[in-house]
C-alpha cells in the first residue's frame, strides 16, 4: 500500500489492501514531478500525534550482515522511525533526501533510522543505496512487516493524513489497513523509546525542519 498526497485524491489507482501489500504487489509509482508535488512540508501539522505515548515494540529488524536489532537500540536520544519500500515509488524519490538530511543531522540531531518493509530484501536495499549515493542511512530491513504493524497507532496515522489532506475523506472500511500498511510513514520516537506521532505518506525532508519539528513533538 503506498500513500502520497496525490493518491489520496485517486483512491482507485492509488490504493491497494491488505492482501496487495502482502504479496508485494506495486500498486502505483508516481514520478518524480508528482511525489515532489505531492510531497508534505515536514513540520508538526504533518504528524499525528498520539493520544497517549506508546513504548515501541518489543521487536527487532534485520541488517545487513543478517543479524537481529532491536527496535529500543536507538532508544536514549529522540529518532525517527521511517519505514520505506523498495516497490514504492514516492519512498524511493524521498529517500535520498532523507539520507542528506540524516547526514546533516549528524550526532547532534535526531537519527534516522530507515527500515524496508515487505519485499525489500537487503539485496535490493543495498542496491537502491548503491545506485543513489545514499551512505548514511542504516541498511534495515523488517521481512514480514511485524515491527510496521505493531508500531501502527490508527488514530495518529488517520490524524496526519487527514491534516494533510483535509477535503478526502478516508472511507471507514479502508482507514484501518491504511493506518496499519501504508508506507512511506515516518514515527518520533522520544529519548525514552516512546512513539509520540506518526506521518503517513511523502515529506519534504530538511535537516532544520526535522530538527525543529522532533524537538516539538518530544516536548
Amino acid at each position: 500500500m503506498i500513500i502520497s498526497r496525490r493518491n489520496l485524491m485517486s483512491w482507485g489507482a492509488g490504493f491497494a489492501g491488505a492482501g496487495a501489500l502482502g504479496a508485494g504487489h506495486l500498486v502505483r509509482a508516481a514520478d518524480k514531478a508528482t511525489a515532489a508535488d505531492d510531497a508534505s512540508p515536514f513540520r508538526v501539522e504533518s504528524f499525528g500525534r498520539l493520544a497517549q505515548p506508546k513504548k515501541l515494540p518489543d521487536l527487532s529488524v534485520q541488517n545487513e550482515q543478517g543479524e537481529a536489532v532491536p527496535l529500543t537500540h536507538w532508544v536514549g536520544r529522540p529518532f525517527i522511525l521511517h519505514f520505506w519500500a523498495t516497490w514504492c515509488g514516492p519512498c524511493k524519490f524521498e529517500l535520498p533526501s532523507v539520507d542528506a538530511t540524516a547526514k546533516a543531522l549528524g550526532s547532534d540531531g535526531p537519527a534516522i533510522v530507515a527500515v524496508g518493509v515487505r519485499k525489500s530484501t537487503i539485496p535490493k536495499i543495498r542496491a537502491f543505496y548503491d545506485a543513489h549515493g545514499i551512505n548514511t542511512l542504516p541498511v534495515l530491513v523488517d521481512p514480514d512487516s511485524q515491527a510496521l504493524t505493531a508500531s501502527a497507532d490508527v488514530p495518529a496515522a488517520l490524524a496526519s493524513l487527514r491534516q494533510t489532506s483535509p477535503d478526502y475523506k478516508i472511507p471507514d472500511e479502508k482507514a484501518q489497513s491504511i493506518a496499519q500498511l501504508a508506507v512511506p510513514r515516518s514515527l518520533v520516537v522520544n529519548a525514552k523509546g516512546e512513539i509520540v506521532a506518526i506521518s503517513v505518506g511523502n515529506m519534504d525532508w530538511s535537516p532544520e525542519a526535522v530538527r525543529r519539528t522532533v524537538a516539538a513533538l518530544v516536548g
